[in-house]
């Protein structure tokens, strides 16, 4: 028998609360084999751990089942109908819980064709509690080690591969729930059943790993978090993404006809450079090489991705280690119109002065935005202070309060405060840890809902070198800028495109161009020196800049380490995912080819961008 046709794998959701009717509309309309989901986000992780300390039968995400029941049941039976597989990572820190959950909504609804089943052994919090004094090694920051307090370890969960996922779907199973494996594994797991690839058959394993990459945020692949979305044309109740992935490994990302959105070279390039880690893209499974990957349409709303390479996975995996961190709370004042600099620094002054700062170890206050010349609008005039505290004690939060209280009465002109003061109630917080774990120190399962028996899965036997980081250079023949001809001060983003998004407590960004001719000049232009200085005030000397180039994709992709902080779950940033990070760096001007720029802004009023968008340009060019 010859290979089999590409398995088409949907996905139905990137975060929690998305994609309520995807799980519908993707088994009414998508002609699946297969559907996924991704709902787990270090964020979400850490409040699912705060959750079980009261109520430790929670944990899980409960959206699946909001899809799965929607339109009175009609997707739960058009999944059965249809015998439409389902794998995804909802059951976070129980999925066992989600699992009988699942099954018992089925049974409701008579539905009892399918198998459900959970995969166990991400949850290492016993074997970390039980390893008290055990130092753990950072994920990316070589040297970095955290030693863990059992005390106050609230999770440890390894980011694990697809062979558990594998292990079900051979034993039958039809929904596979799983805690916290890779955001891609269930894709990967979906694509290496179906094709029945070996653990070693790394080329095809790279390939889906990239696949499952592009549609696991959902509608990032189809038109939204897009810069170019002008180019959208109905960018509401989009269709979400479809990958069909071929024996080879190699995929064309779709989506359903006749839905809105969009699956463009550009919305695909945008969503393969989110949130990478660098020219290798590391997998409990595989390394994938990315840099010479290549991107083209094959047709309306498709889009082929190919030449990812694959090596055999390092002998360690990402621990996502939770703890508690103490109690954070937050107010926003607000100043309009003149002298806001002033305005800022007053009230800064005397809130501080009311404070101890020892007691702190957060104590943020930052202005956001700017005030718009002769504004129209009292909105336009107005610029946003956050103050933010992170303290140990739940006195030391009391005292903030008190702090800003004391201070109402004698403040700028014009200061009033954002009203909602319950943000001023102690909250607890927690702190994440990305380390590293031998993968022998994880031992996944399969169990089934409603069944005794459980099946053991088996770990891999070969493995690479340990990984010793990402490669970081500049490119390798610059041009000198002043070859490219005119020029004129305009946003970076004018010209170039970008995509960013956080890995822990750092931020990623990628860039490109649309032509070309333009690629030279964007290599020679986005050196690190330059992004330093791009970054303005926000760039601070212990951060720390990797640097690589994808030049079949026309880009230039930067991560900053330590910009984020420790990560989202308790980072003062007020964009703690770097969602806008790139649109920040965008919006920086620099001096701009006239030639170049002339080029992207006829190909962007061909594809309906609002004029205004380009008068300015053209303007002066």
């Amino acid at each position: 028998m010859g290979p089999r046709r590409a398995i088409r794998i949907g996905n139905a959701s990137g975060a929690i609360g998305d994609g309520l009717d995807q799980v519908y509309r993707l088994a009414r309309d998508g002609d699946v084999d297969a559907i996924t989901a991704d709902y787990l986000a270090e964020f979400n992780l850490a409040w699912k751990a705060i959750e079980r300390i009261d109520r430790p039968d929670l944990g899980y995400e409960p959206h699946f089942l909001t899809q799965l029941a929607w339109n009175d049941g009609e997707a739960a039976r058009l999944i059965a109908q249809k015998k439409i597989k389902i794998v995804h990572d909802g059951g976070a820190l129980n999925p066992k819980a989600l699992a009988e959950k699942v099954h018992e909504y089925l049974e409701s609804q008579g539905i009892t064709s399918l198998r459900i089943a959970w995969v166990s052994g991400d949850n290492l919090i016993e074997l970390v509690r039980s390893q008290q004094g055990t130092s753990y090694q950072h994920l990316d920051i070589k040297g970095a080690k955290v030693e863990i307090d059992t005390a106050s370890i609230l999770a440890a969960n390894a980011y694990t591969g697809q062979a558990g996922i594998v292990a079900a779907l051979k034993a039958g199973a039809d929904i596979v729930i799983c805690g916290r494996c890779c955001d891609a594994s269930p894709v990967m797991g979906f694509a290496s059943w179906w094709h029945d690839w070996s653990p070693t058959d790394y080329n095809q394993l790279a390939g889906s790993l990239m696949a499952g990459h592009i549609i696991e945020c959902g509608a990032y692949a189809t038109g939204g978090n897009y810069c170019g979305s002008r180019e959208i044309p109905k960018l509401q109740r989009v269709g979400y993404p479809i990958a069909e992935i071929d024996a080879a490994g190699q995929c064309i990302i779709t989506k359903p006809d006749h839905s809105n959105g969009a699956v463009t070279i550009d919305t695909v390039k945008a969503q393969f450079l989110y949130e990478i880690q660098g020219s290798q893209y590391l997998n409990a499974d595989v390394i994938a090489r990315i840099d010479g990957a290549n991107i083209r349409q094959v047709g309306k709303d498709r889009v082929q991705i190919t030449n990812i390479t694959g090596s055999p996975p390092p002998p360690t995996l990402k621990l996502a280690l939770f703890t508690r961190g103490g109690y954070q709370a937050e107010l926003s004042a607000y100043c309009a119109g003149l002298d806001i600099a002033f305005k800022v620094s007053t009230l800064k002054t005397q809130v501080l002065a009311e404070l101890d700062a020892s007691e702190y170890s957060t104590l943020d206050i930052t202005a956001y935005g700017t005030a718009a010349p002769d504004p129209t609008t009292q909105a336009a005039a107005t610029v946003m202070i956050r103050m933010f505290v992170q303290a140990d004690t739940k006195d030391a939060i009391e005292r903030f309060r008190r702090a800003i209280y004391y201070n109402g009465m004698q403040g700028y002109c014009g200061l009033h405060l954002g009203m909602d003061w319950r943000t001023l109630e102690p909250r607890v917080y927690v702190r994440y840890f990305p380390a590293l774990i031998e993968q022998g120190a994880v031992e996944l399962g399969v169990h089934f809902a409603g069944q005794k028996d459980s099946i053991r899965v088996g770990g891999l036997r070969e493995f690479g070198p340990r990984f010793e980081g990402q490669e970081s250079y500049e490119t390798k023949r610059p041009v000198e800028l002043e070859a490219f001809g005119k020029t004129v001060r305009r946003p970076l983003g004018d010209l170039v495109f970008a995509r960013s998004g956080d890995k822990g407590g750092n931020a990623n960004i990628g860039l490109w161009v649309r032509e070309a001719d333009a690629y030279p000049w964007l290599q020679s232009f986005l050196t690190i020196p330059r992004l330093i200085g791009l970054l303005g005030d926000d760039w601070q000397p212990g951060y720390r800049i990797e640097r690589f180039e994808a030049p079949n994709l026309w880009a230039v992709h930067f991560v900053v380490y330590g910009i984020l902080q420790e990560g989202v779950s308790s980072s003062s940033v007020l964009d703690g995912f770097a969602k806008s990070f790139g649109e920040f760096v965008r919006a920086r001007e620099a001096d701009l080819p006239v030639g170049l720029l002339a080029v992207e802004r006829a190909r962007r009023e061909g594809r309906g961008w609002v004029e205004g968008e380009c008068e300015g340009v053209m303007a002066k060019l």
